[in-house]
C-alpha cells in the first residue's frame, strides 16, 4: 500500500521503508506498558498465543478470496501435470534465490545465500513468482547465465545432480572441429564400457545442447546424456559451441558443422576410434540446440561429398526465431488435424484448458455470422508463445532476449528466408533430403506450434505427390472453392470427430493406434466437401514410403519447455530420457519402422477392458502422451501424432 502511495517508489525509498518499519517496531515494542488499546490483550494472551494468532489472522485474510469462492483463475494450475507444476515451484524458487544473491562476493558466500534465500522463496512462493516476473521482464545475459548454470556452478546443486546421475566408464574432453572461420570446440565425449569397447565402437550421437544460444555446458544435460549413453551403448559426444553474445549467429552452426566434418572425415579416428568400418551417427539437440543441429543439417546438405546422419532427434526445438502473436492461415490449417486451438470455445478468449461449449463461452454468444464468398473456417489462432504466455519456463521476454542477442549487433535477416534462423522457413529441396527426423516437445510448451510445423514441413517435402503439398495459391482457391460457410463446418461431422474422442482402431483392440486418415469410414461419402487444406495426410500402403520419410512426433502430456533438466526433481523426465534413448538406438540400428496405421510407429497397450477414453494413457516407456484428436475435449490425455 506505501508503495502506491508514494507513487512508484525507488529501491532506496523501499529500502528507507522497510528500515523504518523495523525501527518503529523496535521503539514500540521498548515501552514497558503497552500502548493504549493493547493493554487488555498483554493481559488475557501470552506472547505465542498472540504470535500465533495474529498469524493465523494474516493468512486468512490473505486466502480471503479462496474461502468465500472468488479467488481468480489460475492457468498453470489447469494445465500443467502435477509433477511439472511441482518442478517448477521448486525451479522458481531457485532463480529466485539465486538472483537475490548474484551480486555477493566472494563464491562461497554467494553459493551459500542463494541456498538460503532459495529456501526462503520455496515458502514465500508468491515472492517468487513476483521476483522471477521483475527479473524476466528486463532479462541480462548473466540473468540468465545464473539461472542456467546454476546445477554446474553451485556445489551442492551439482552434488545432487551427481547423486541422479548413471555412472559411465569413459568421460573425457576433446578439442574437434577446426576450420578457417572458427576455432576448436571442447565436446564432452561419454561412453558406457571399458576402453577397448570405446575404440571399437561404430555408432555415434553427436549432441547440440539447448541453452538459448547464450548458456549452458554440456555438463548442464550430463544426467539424461549419460542415460543416453547406457540405454544405446553408443558414444555421445556433446558440442560445448561458443555462445551468444560473444559469438552471434552463425558462429555456433560453422564451429558444430565443423565438429561433424571432422567426425565424419577421419571416421571417428579425432576421438579415438579405430577401425575400418564406417561410423554411423545421429544428430540430437534440444531447444536452441534443435536450431543449430537443423542448420548443421543444411550445412551437411549442402556440402559436396559428405554423409549425412543416420537420423535426427529434436527435443523441444526452436525452429522459428520470428516472435509473433498470431498464425497465418496455412500454419492454422496445419494444426486444425492435431490442435483445434479455437479460442472462441472459453469464457475467456486467452483461455487454454479444459474447453467447453456452454453458455458462458464466447462461441455461444455469437449472433451474426458475416455472409459472402463461402470460404473455410480457418479460426483466428494465436502461436503458442503467445497462448502460453504465462510459462513458468520461457516467456516472450526471455525468447525475444535470446534471439536478439542471438543474431547480434550487425545482423538484419529476413525471418521469412533465412532458414539457418528458422529452419521451418526451408526450401522443399531441403526438408526433402533429411534422414529419418524424431520430434519430441511438451504439449504446453510455447515452442510446441514450431515442433509440429516443421515436422510437418519436412512431410510434406517428401511426399511432392500428396495433397497436402499444394502451393499456397492453389491451396488458397481450393478452399473457396470446395468449401462450406462457418456454420455449416461447425456443424460436420468431420468437426464433431475432431473435438470429441481419439480414433480406436476397434472397440475391442488392445493397441490404441493414432488415427491417420483424413476422413473416417462414416464420413467417406462426404469426403468432396471437406476442404483439401483442412485434412490430414492419408497413406493407403505402408510400403509405399521410403525408409527415409519416417517422421515421428510426440506431444508429452502436461509439460512445458525444459523437462529434461528437471531430470533430479521430475520422474517423467527420467521417462521420457529412456524413451528417447530408445529412439537414438533405432536409428543408430537402422530399425525405424512405419505403422500401417499411424506415422508415428509407436502405440499404447490399454486393457481389453478400459474405457477407450480412459485419462491416464501411457505409452511402452511409462510416458504419458497427448492425442491429436483429443487435445480440445481433454487435453494432455491419450496418444498423438500431430502429422497423422
Amino acid at each position: 500500500m506505501l508503495d502506491h502511495i508514494l507513487g512508484k517508489p525507488s529501491a532506496n525509498v523501499r529500502r528507507v521503508q522497510a528500515l523504518g518499519t523495523v525501527l518503529v517496531t523496535l521503539l514500540v515494542t521498548r515501552r514497558k506498558r503497552a500502548p493504549w488499546g493493547l493493554g487488555w490483550l498483554e493481559r488475557r494472551s501470552s506472547l505465542w498465543k498472540t504470535l500465533l494468532g495474529w498469524w493465523t489472522l494474516l493468512y486468512l485474510l490473505r486466502h480471503m478470496d479462496d474461502v468465500l469462492g472468488l479467488h481468480a483463475p489460475e492457468p498453470l494450475r489447469e494445465y500443467y501435470s502435477r509433477s511439472f507444476y511441482r518442478a517448477t515451484w521448486v525451479f522458481t524458487a531457485l532463480d529466485a534465490g539465486f538472483w537475490t544473491a548474484m551480486s555477493v562476493r566472494p563464491k562461497w558466500l554467494r553459493d551459500t545465500l542463494s541456498l538460503v534465500f532459495s529456501a526462503y522463496y520455496l515458502v514465500c512462493t508468491n515472492r517468487a513468482v513476483e521476483k522471477v516476473r521483475k527479473v524476466r521482464a528486463l532479462v541480462t545475459i548473466e540473468h540468465l547465465r545464473v539461472s542456467w548454470n546454476k546445477g554446474v556452478e553451485n556445489p551442492v546443486l551439482r552434488f545432487v545432480r551427481k547423486l541422479h546421475q548413471p555412472q559411465l566408464g569413459v568421460v573425457r574432453n576433446v578439442m574437434l572441429g577446426e576450420s578457417e572461420s572458427t576455432e576448436r570446440a571442447r565436446c564432452v565425449v561419454m561412453f558406457d564400457g571399458s576402453e577397448a569397447e570405446f575404440r571399437a565402437c561404430r555408432m555415434v550421437v553427436l549432441d547440440v545442447p539447448g541453452g538459448g544460444f547464450v548458456s549452458m555446458a554440456p555438463e548442464s544435460h550430463t544426467e539424461y546424456l549419460a542415460a543416453w549413453a547406457q540405454r544405446t551403448k553408443a558414444i555421445v559426444v556433446s558440442v560445448d559451441y561458443a555462445k551468444a553474445p560473444e559469438y552471434p549467429f552463425p558462429y555456433a552452426i560453422d564451429q558444430c558443422f565443423a565438429v561433424y566434418r571432422e567426425l565424419e572425415l577421419t571416421n571417428g579416428q579425432c576421438i579415438g576410434l579405430e577401425g575400418a568400418e564406417r561410423v554411423r551417427f545421429v544428430l540430437a539437440g534440444d531447444s536452441a540446440g534443435a536450431n543449430i543441429a537443423a542448420g548443421v543439417q543444411f550445412r551437411i546438405l549442402e556440402s559436396e561429398g559428405l554423409r549425412g546422419p543416420a537420423g535426427i532427434v529434436f527435443v523441444y526445438g526452436c525452429f522459428n526465431v520470428d516472435v509473433r502473436a498470431w498464425m497465418t492461415r496455412s500454419e492454422t490449417r496445419v494444426l486444425l488435424g492435431t490442435e483445434a486451438r479455437d479460442h472462441l470455445h472459453h469464457a475467456s478468449p486467452l483461455a487454454v484448458a479444459k474447453p467447453t461449449r456452454h453458455a458462458g463461452s464466447l462461441d455461444a454468444r455469437v449472433r451474426v455470422v458475416s455472409g459472402g464468398q463461402p470460404s473455410a473456417y480457418v479460426p483466428l489462432t494465436m502461436t503458442s508463445s503467445f497462448t502460453y504466455f504465462n510459462d513458468q519456463v520461457l516467456t516472450p521476454e526471455m525468447m525475444r532476449a535470446m534471439v536478439i542477442m542471438y543474431v547480434g549487433p550487425n545482423a538484419r535477416p529476413d525471418f521469412r528466408t533465412d532458414y539457418y534462423l528458422s529452419p521451418v522457413v526451408a526450401p522443399n529441396h531441403l526438408l526433402a533430403r533429411f534422414p529419418p527426423t524424431y520430434f519430441l516437445c511438451g504439449e504446453k510448451d510455447p515452442m510446441v506450434d514450431d515442433t509440429v510445423l516443421f515436422a510437418s514441413r519436412i512431410r510434406n517435402a517428401k511426399q511432392p505427390n500428396k495433397d497436402t503439398n499444394v502451393d499456397s495459391n492453389n491451396a488458397q482457391a481450393d478452399v473457396s472453392e470446395r468449401s462450406d460457410r462457418y456454420c455449416a463446418y461447425r456443424g460436420s461431422a468431420l468437426y464433431r470427430r475432431r473435438h470429441s474422442q481419439p480414433r480406436v482402431r476397434t472397440s475391442s483392440s488392445t493397441r490404441f493406434y493414432i488415427g491417420s486418415t483424413d476422413v473416417s469410414e462414416d464420413e467417406d461419402q462426404r469426403a468432396s466437401n471437406v476442404p483439401r487444406a483442412l485434412r490430414m495426410t492419408q497413406f493407403d500402403e505402408p510400403q509405399t514410403q521410403s525408409s527415409d520419410a519416417v517422421i515421428k512426433v510426440k506431444l508429452v502430456a502436461g509439460m512445458s519447455h525444459g523437462f529434461l533438466q528437471m531430470y533430479s526433481l521430475l520422474p517423467e523426465a527420467r521417462r521420457v530420457a529412456a524413451m528417447c534413448g530408445e529412439w537414438l538406438d533405432e536409428l543408430l540400428q537402422g530399425a525405424h519402422s512405419i505403422s500401417p496405421y499411424s506415422r508415428c510407429a509407436s502405440a499404447v497397450r490399454i486393457p481389453p477392458s478400459t474405457d477407450k477414453l480412459a485419462i491416464n494413457v501411457m505409452d511402452r516407456y511409462g510416458v504419458e502422451i497427448v492425442s491429436a484428436a483429443n487435445m480440445v475435449r481433454r487435453r494432455g490425455h491419450g496418444l498423438a501424432d500431430p502429422l497423422s
